[in-house]
């Protein structure tokens, strides 16, 4: 049987690589990418950041991450664009401090919202006060990422729209079977 090695190497810019040795080839490897193997899902970020540069930036390193991206520079537009509903947004990553609607009104009104609330939101500062970080916690957020954000930590934002699809499923499977099982009984009860 062939040898699996997982690694993840900083010379290895796209990520894990898996080497394995086949039977036929001993003393040979070949390098398998594991994202070969995943069913291909484009998620659609909403980038709310009030710097130009900064959001051009973190734009294109979404974009490299192959994210489809929305950006733009306030809270009031970020709201405007969730509302629209054009985008199908799956993920929102947001700046706390931002004009208008600030980042932190941003997760509220996100959090408060019956549609919105299933949509992780990633707060992101070059501020990395303890209070701030948990205040946004507290609220809701997925996730805090302090500044300068690297292409590592947003290539890895899929995992969150996971959890909550994970976790909205689960709920939701739960809440059948719970159901079925109090309509069984309420049946069995009626017979009896």
């Amino acid at each position: 049987m062939g040898e699996v090695v997982v690694s993840s190497s900083s010379e290895e810019e796209e990520g894990m690589v898996v080497e394995f040795e086949t039977e036929k080839d001993i003393g040979s490897s070949e390098v398998v990418r594991w994202e070969e193997f995943l069913p291909r899902m484009v998620l659609s970020v909403l980038l709310v950041e009030a710097d130009d540069s900064t959001r051009q930036i973190i734009a294109a390193l979404l974009r490299k991450c192959s994210y489809r991206v929305a950006a733009v520079p306030d809270g009031l537009m970020a709201w405007e664009t969730l509302k629209d509903g054009h985008h199908n947004i799956d993920l929102i990553l947001t700046e706390v401090e931002l004009p208008s609607i600030s980042g932190y009104a941003l997760l509220t009104l996100v959090m408060e919202h019956d549609v919105y609330k299933n949509i992780p939101v990633i707060m992101m500062s070059s501020h990395d006060s303890i209070s701030m970080v948990l205040n946004c916690l507290l609220k809701g957020a997925a996730d805090f990422l302090i500044k300068p954000v690297r292409k590592n930590e947003l290539r890895n934002l899929w995992q969150h729209v996971w959890k909550r699809q994970t976790v909205c499923f689960t709920f939701k499977l739960v809440l059948f079977i719970f159901l079925a099982w109090f309509v069984f009984l309420h049946m069995i009860m009626e017979v009896y």
